[in-house]
């Protein structure tokens, strides 16, 4: 137990330092290519901060474990807007206070939608996989050079030192591999701690795992909110959500994908059917009242709706738990 849980914290420790090293020299090696840096922002230091999912999640249906895969996504999309949110909220409330443009809503209501139905028949294969991919691409693309630098599309939040970093390729090396050794440490330790204390593979996905892959956004949420800044917000969450919701499950699913008859995959019947009914109208649940709060409220009362989402999240976790 005690091994178990060193190796789930060390881990969540390596991911997160890896997708920073990760991001760092990958910025650099773009920018000194030549690449806009709200371009770098919108690809390559949005994509690599969520890495630690995209690993755990793919390596989890590669053991045959789908269900944690799927509930690494679902609870991180949850702990993004109830944990994440909600503390950023309570400290600096005027993050919760921008509304979301129709471009940002959409996406994020769709993919859920599009979720739901891959999943309806309990399998998620991998031509459903690529197109679930291929979405993501296609909105990204669209994010990038269709909308232009307007104003419904402000330049990423970056610090231009953060991509004039020292030897990037050793950097990017360095942080792939932080990134692989942590996820297989984490899977470990997670499934290790859940055999002795008996939880069942879900909650070791929407919770453990997911509240594991969130953390660095956490983190930086309060570091930021303390400092009176903004850079965590609603569009940030938003973006994040898609992505996982999108590339992540559309990457784990193309390399092993989730209910394929014939194929050993522990819980994976049970894990869909929970997805369907209980996991994915929470996370659209989250969505509606992230696009609905802010012009319902019209900018007031950000701190209850902070604390909302908060006691929300705290609340799905004890109701996952039962």
């Amino acid at each position: 137990m005690l091994l178990d849980a060193l190796a789930l914290l060390a881990g969540f420790f390596l991911l997160a330092k890896g997708a920073d090293a990760l991001v760092e020299g990958a910025g650099t090696i773009a920018t000194k290519l030549g690449m806009d840096p709200w371009v770098v922002g919108l690809t390559i230091v949005a994509w690599g901060t969520s890495l630690p999912e995209v690993v755990v999640s793919t390596l989890a249906a590669q053991e045959g474990r789908p269900g944690a895969a799927l509930g690494n996504v679902l609870g991180s999309n949850v702990a993004n807007a109830g944990l994440v949110l909600g503390v950023v909220g309570l400290i600096l409330p005027r993050a919760l206070v921008g509304r979301l443009a129709l471009r940002e809503s959409l996406p994020l209501l769709a993919s859920i939608g599009v979720l739901w139905y891959v999943l309806r028949d309990d399998v998620l294969s991998r031509t459903e996989a690529i197109s679930l991919t291929v979405l993501f691409l296609a909105y990204t693309f669209e994010l990038i050079f269709m909308r232009g630098r307007g104003k419904q599309s402000p330049p990423a939040v970056i610090d231009a030192s953060e991509l004039h970093k020292p030897h990037p390729w050793l950097r990017v090396l360095a942080g792939s591999a932080a990134i692989a050794f942590g996820a297989q440490f984490v899977l470990t330790g997670a499934f290790g701690i859940a055999e002795v204390l008996g939880l069942k593979e879900g909650f070791v996905g929407l919770v453990i795992l997911a509240l594991g892959t969130s953390l660095p956004e956490l983190a930086a949420g309060i570091v930021s909110a303390r400092q009176g800044k903004t850079e965590i917000g609603l569009g940030n969450i938003v973006g994040s959500n898609v992505f996982n919701t999108l590339a992540v499950i559309g990457i784990a699913g193309m390399v092993a994908p989730f209910g394929v008859p014939g194929d050993v995959q522990d819980g994976w019947p049970l894990a869909a059917r929970e997805a369907l009914s209980r996991d994915l109208p929470v996370n659209l649940a989250f969505a509606l009242f992230l696009v609905l709060g802010p012009p319902l409220f019209r900018g007031r009362a950000a701190r209850p709706r902070a604390a909302v989402l908060l006691a929300a999240w705290v609340g799905y976790v004890i109701w996952i738990g039962l």
